[in-house]
């Protein structure tokens, strides 16, 4: 099959690999839909990750049909399946579990298995992740609608862990798929009284955020960011900040954004190594919190699946190209530009 594989930064090819042969427990895929994110971008930039062995197939969002079971797995997987999976597996529950597992921070598992090999005609789902992070999809619902359920998981897992009241104002940094998927999970949760501001340099994105709920859309490309903020809402700080962007500046932005008693979430992943100067003085006296929040459990991917599934989130919204597998390198300068919020990607079979 021809797959993508990542040998270094900007350097992924377009390679003829061998179709993997499903071994226990584990199943092979046809991808019938690959989604392209920031994550992948960032990716191919720096030329690794850790979900990444060097040189190693690429991509990591996909859903399709189950072409082969390998043994052990027949009790609950067959041939013609449609299914959805996300990109990792921590331990599992009747195996030893590591130190992180065992203390309820399963995101951060020590043993985390990553898995890779989305923008390819086929990929092989490894047993432990077909034991908890392998859904299976009605025969009804465009693969389209679900290929985004890992980003989705993971908006869903920092939701669920940030303390918000009622009566906070929350500001989301970068109109992104991300920072969508953002405005559309505190709405449902928290309803229509919740203040949601989305700041982002791009009117066509706040346009989006606007029509998903959000109280205000606010462009902050003269950097003027708390001034919009008071003209706004009447205040030039909030309760919450997300930063969903993953940049330096940006984190520096929403850290000056956070009011008293106020909570910064770290969202946006950032290459270790970059410092974030931090006033002590003022965080402690003003009791103001950085929270971070990576990736997802296998109970956000199943409530990320059933979101999707019944129509919750309008992800027709967020997907605006739609290119062939080997308009690869096309689909990953899309994104650096931000001509597009999601593009779907078609591998040739």
């Amino acid at each position: 099959m021809r797959a993508a594989v990542l040998y270094g930064a900007e350097d992924v090819r377009m390679e003829d690999v061998p179709i993997p042969v499903p071994g226990r427990g584990e199943v092979l895929a046809r991808v019938d839909v690959a989604s392209i994110d920031f994550t992948d971008r960032k990716v191919y930039l720096r030329g690794h990750h850790p979900m990444i062995k060097i040189p190693g197939l690429f991509g990591h969002e996909w859903a399709g049909t189950i072409v082969e079971v390998g043994p052990g797995a027949e009790a609950r997987w067959r041939p013609g399946q449609r299914v959805v999976a996300a990109n990792s597996a921590p331990c599992l529950p009747e195996e030893r579990l590591c130190r992180q597992c065992r203390r309820g921070r399963v995101s951060m598992c020590e043993n985390i298995q990553y898995n890779n090999g989305a923008f390819a005609p086929y990929i092989l789902v490894p047993s432990r992740l077909v034991r908890i992070n392998l859904h299976e999809i009605p025969a009804d619902v465009p693969a389209e609608r679900v290929v985004l359920t890992e980003p989705l998981a993971c908006v869903i897992h920092a939701v669920r862990r940030v303390p918000i009241h009622q009566l906070d104002t929350v500001v989301i940094l970068g109109v992104g798929p991300m920072g969508l998927f953002w405005v559309n999970t505190l709405r449902r949760r928290y309803g229509p009284d919740l203040a949601i501001v989305s700041l982002d340099h791009q009117d066509d994105r706040l346009a989006v955020a606007k029509s998903m709920g959000v109280s205000h859309g606010l462009n902050s490309s003269g950097g003027n960011a708390r001034e919009l903020l008071r003209a706004a809402i009447g205040r030039p700080d909030a309760d919450v900040v997300v930063e969903s962007v993953g940049s330096l500046e940006a984190h520096r932005e929403a850290l000056g954004l956070v009011g008293r008693g106020g909570t910064l979430v770290s969202f946006g992943g950032v290459a270790p190594g970059q410092i974030l100067p931090v006033d002590i003085g003022r965080m402690h006296y003003e009791e103001i919190s950085i929270l971070p929040i990576y990736h997802h459990t296998p109970a956000d991917v199943a409530e990320a699946v059933r979101q999707l599934v019944t129509g919750q989130v309008p992800v027709e919204r967020l997907i605006t190209a739609r290119l062939a597998l080997s308009e690869l390198r096309r689909a990953l300068q899309m994104v650096g530009d931000r001509t597009t919020l999601r593009t779907i990607l078609t591998p040739e079979q």
